[in-house]
């Protein structure tokens, strides 16, 4: 049995779709609504106390980032995950933190430079600590540093959609018996 989406009032039509499309997003990368789920306007409507209106605007918006699609005359599904989804995700994040990497090779300021090797220095501390939930949140406050400063929207959205996608992988990875220990997606 699925978890309700949680919606809270919201009277502006703007962020009332903005508000439905997030609501919607949470529950697919929290596995409230798994992949194959059908997502049926009308009892997302109901379910949020809303119009199809909102509704068919974020499935389009979540078919645009991958994490549902539609099939002509059966309906709009939560995507599935593949292997190669996966493998596609790795690849195309690497290829926007290589060029971040670069990036910021040319025009980090001393300052930058200092709070890039802290971050470092504090995720080797938390492995030497075998702290490995503290190492892991540093690798990641480092790779996020690292986007953050290319301070190009386009670049920031994308890394933003991959950060959604590779948690809906991480909460699937968390159910496969074993794979939370070898996984440090």
């Amino acid at each position: 049995m699925r978890e309700s989406i949680r919606l809270e009032k919201v009277t502006d039509f703007q962020l009332l779709k903005d508000k439905v499309y997030e609501a919607i997003k949470k529950s697919i990368i929290n596995l409230s609504l798994l992949p194959n789920a059908p997502l049926v306007e009308q009892r997302l409507a109901e379910e949020l106390g809303v119009s199809k209106s909102p509704i068919r605007e974020a499935l389009m918006r979540l078919e645009r980032e991958g994490l549902v699609h539609t099939i002509q005359f059966r309906g709009c599904f939560v995507a599935r995950i593949t292997q190669k989804d996966i493998i596609d995700l790795f690849q195309f994040r690497e290829a926007l933190e290589t060029f971040c990497a670069k990036y910021a090779c040319k025009i980090f300021s001393h300052a930058e430079i200092k709070r890039a090797k802290e971050i470092i220095s504090g995720a080797e501390e938390a492995l030497r600590q075998d702290d490995i939930k503290l190492c892991l949140s540093g690798n990641l406050q480092f790779h996020e540093f690292l986007i953050s400063q290319s301070k190009n929207g386009r670049i920031l959205k994308a890394y933003a959609n991959l950060q959604d996608q590779r948690d809906r992988y991480r909460n699937i990875a968390k159910h496969i018996g074993g794979r939370g220990a070898k996984s440090h997606l």
